[in-house]
């Protein structure tokens, strides 16, 4: 009962609360893992994951039950990819980035495996984070 309602619940830790800043061109500075909070365009509110980094590139993952049906609303998996522009907190500084799946079933593997998992649960869904400059412009009043 509680991995079904685990995997059906979202947390929701409100708006992002660091400073706005430009995304840098590596991520290695955050090592093998490191809590970030992830805030969806559609959705009001933040909630917590681990980013982690791959040659610079910055990434999350879900859970393996991300895709199962939820309590209220649809799994932020999901949105991300309906709606694939998005913020992310990390050591109290926000980046807009645009999130993009890892579709190819070897590269996610080989990911997972990379970040100590003995196996590739089918149903966890991984992002690679580029910098979004519109989402910057935006949030530095810049852009309208």
């Amino acid at each position: 009962m509680v991995l079904i309602l685990g995997g059906c619940w979202q947390s929701n830790r409100g708006p992002l609360t660091g400073h706005h800043t430009k995304a840098p061109p590596n991520f290695a500075f955050i090592g093998y893992t490191s809590p970030c909070y992830l805030e969806l365009p559609t959705v009001p509110r933040s909630f917590a994951v681990n980013c982690f980094q791959i040659n610079g590139v910055l990434h999350i993952h879900s859970n393996r039950f991300a895709k199962w049906p939820r309590l209220i609303g649809e799994s932020w998996v999901d949105t991300v990819r309906r709606a694939p522009e998005v913020r992310v907190e990390l050591n109290g500084l926000i980046y807009a980035m645009i999130a993009t799946p890892v579709d190819n079933e070897q590269r996610r593997q080989a990911i997972l495996k990379r970040r100590g998992y003995w196996h590739a649960w089918q149903g966890i869904t991984i992002f690679s984070f580029t910098p979004s400059q519109k989402m910057l412009q935006t949030a530095n009043g810049s852009e309208t």
